[in-house]
Formats: C-alpha cells, structure tokens, sequence
C-alpha cells in the first residue's frame, strides 16, 4: 500500500435524466503507483472523462457517484465531506482541462488565478504568491512570464494559455495529476511540448498522472500503463509495451488498426463497424458483441468478467478456454 498512490474500486457513475439513468462508468476498477503514468483511452462517450471528473468529485447533478470507492491518502474521496474534498482538490490532486480558454475566468489575469489557487491552499502572503506564480509560469517554458501574468487568457495562444493550466496545477505541487486530452486543441509541434513538458516535470516532482486520451500517440510517448475503456467499462489493462505488442480484447485491437500509419497511407484507413451502445440501457451481454469480429453466441447473453492476472487483464470470452471450446465464432 506504501506505493500506491490511487485505487479506484468497482466506481459507478450515473446522470439521471427524464429518459432514466445514464450508466456513464459501470464499475470501474484500477490502482495507480506512485510516480506512475496511466493513460485511460476509448471513442467519444466511453467514460473515461466521467471516471477523471468522478475522482475529484466534479459530477454535477443530474451527475451521480451510485457507489465504489476512490482510496487516496488513506481517504475514500467518494464519501469524505465536501468541505474536506475542497482541500485536496488543486492541491493534492490537481486537473489539466481539455479547453483552457473555458476553463480560465476572462476577466481576470491569469497569474492572478494562478497566485489564487496558491493562497487557497498555501499559508503564504499575497507577494510570495505572485512570486511563486511567475517562477511556475517561467518553468512550464514561458517567456517574459512578468508580462504574461499580468495578460488576460483571451490574449494568449492555446499553446501558452494550457501552458498556464500546467502552471496552475502544479502550484502546489501535487500528488497526482489528471490531463484531460490536454493535446486535443493544439498543433502537432505544441503538442509535443506540452508533453515533453509533462514529462519533464513528472521527472522532477515525481507526480502520478492520468492522461485521458484517444491518441494513441500520446500513449506511446506519455503512458507506463494503459486501460481501455468501453461503454463505461475497463475491457483491457496492461502496461504500455505489452497493449502496443499484444493486444488481446478486439476493441483495442481495432483502435489499433484504425490508426493512421506512415507506411499505410494509401491504404484504405481501417475503422472499427457500428457505434457504441447507449449508456441507458447497455445490452445483456458483451457491449461489444455487435461490432465484433470474433462474437460468439455465448457473448451475445453473458457479460465477460476481466480475465487475467495484475500483469494483463482483458474483458472477452476469448480468453476463458472453456467458453471457446464449447461456442464458434458467429460469421
């Protein structure tokens, strides 16, 4: 336990709405190590962004947290008191947002904000607040970071303005911190700074991470381990080598082929057949059962459990020998 810095058990999250629940995360389970980088990916409406706001407690009514634990710090953040949430929130567990321009307030400067999040949580004086603020926005690589704390966000670039969401996550230096396709807005060449930057200060604080992400570029560059999301599950969980190697449930390994490659560029660009099932009301069986090209019958009416040990854990009939041997692949 000494090593762990996170453990997410059996989390659900659901939005009740007039059409009835919404099972965004249904039972999601990982453990993140200190100074380690998980990468948690899946299409638009898998739940991963769900399963990042529900660790800092930022699901919002009609939003829902239906049960689970969330263990850090030897506190379960899905139950702790609000007042108490508050304290950790920006300070031990810090977020990068996907939208830095909607995420910033417009009408203040953003080293102020900066320096705010600094006082909240810090007992230092106003001065020392704005001293440390410039000295973060000098390390996340800004130039003149004077004449930068003192510009309001819509004067910035998106490159510079997520830089400065960095800055303002790390001002206290926390434990974990969660990126929300912190890439998704910019240019490929800022890109690869934002990420080099994390990189570079992960190094250096010895932060843990959790990147959520559909670019499997950023895994490969960012990510130790990596978990697969579908339909508001973990059908996959593996460390980054072995998912890239070896993918074993058929999901990942339609994400995989359906990635563009430089070698492959005339060919036609594969995709993965159909769309993922509504959150209200998830299928019986596997909810991958009809976009996949091994289903079985067997698939059709039972939900696979995570096979597997701690090494690689895949969510598919597939690999429990007995159900292939009784069930053939459906044409």
């Amino acid at each position: 336990m000494e090593n762990i810095a996170l453990k997410v058990e059996n989390l659900r999250t659901s939005f009740y709405t007039e059409d009835g629940q919404v099972k965004a995360v249904d039972g999601v389970s990982f453990t993140m190590n200190k100074g380690e980088t998980i990468a948690i990916v899946g299409e638009s409406g898998c739940g991963k962004s769900v399963t990042s706001f529900s660790i800092l407690r930022l699901i919002n009514p009609p939003g829902k947290i239906d049960g689970g634990s969330i263990l850090f710090d030897g506190k379960d953040l899905a139950k702790i008191k609000e007042s108490e949430m508050r304290k950790i929130r920006g300070n031990d567990i810090s977020m990068i947002f996907q939208e830095p321009l909607t995420s910033l307030n417009p009408v203040f400067k953003v080293g102020e904000q900066i320096a705010e999040t600094i006082l909240l949580h810090q007992s230092v004086s106003k001065k020392e607040a704005k001293t440390k603020s410039i000295e973060l926005l000098k390390k996340v690589g800004i130039a003149r970071p004077e004449k930068i704390y003192e510009s309001y966000p819509h004067s910035l670039s998106g490159g510079m303005r997520q830089r400065v969401m960095i800055a303002m996550a790390l001002s206290c230096n926390p434990k974990i911190l969660i990126a929300d396709e912190p890439t998704t807005a910019l240019d490929v060449t800022i890109q690869a700074q934002i990420l080099n930057l994390m990189l570079e200060l992960k190094e250096e604080f010895n932060t843990s991470i959790i990147i959520i992400t559909h670019d499997l570029g950023v895994v490969a560059e960012m990510a130790d381990k990596v978990i697969v999301m579908y339909a508001g599950q973990v059908v996959e969980e593996s460390d980054v080598f072995t998912i890239f190697k070896e993918p074993k449930h058929p999901y990942t390994v339609g994400l995989m082929e359906s990635t563009p490659k430089v070698h492959e560029l005339e060919d036609e660009l594969k995709a993965i057949p159909g769309s993922v099932p509504s959150a209200s009301n998830w299928p019986k069986g596997c909810r991958f059962y009809s976009r996949c090209p091994l289903r079985m019958d067997h698939c059709r009416e039972h939900s696979p459990e995570l096979f597997g040990d701690e090494t690689h854990q895949v969510r598919c009939w597939l690999h429990k020998e007995e159900v292939v041997t009784q069930h053939a692949i459906v044409e």
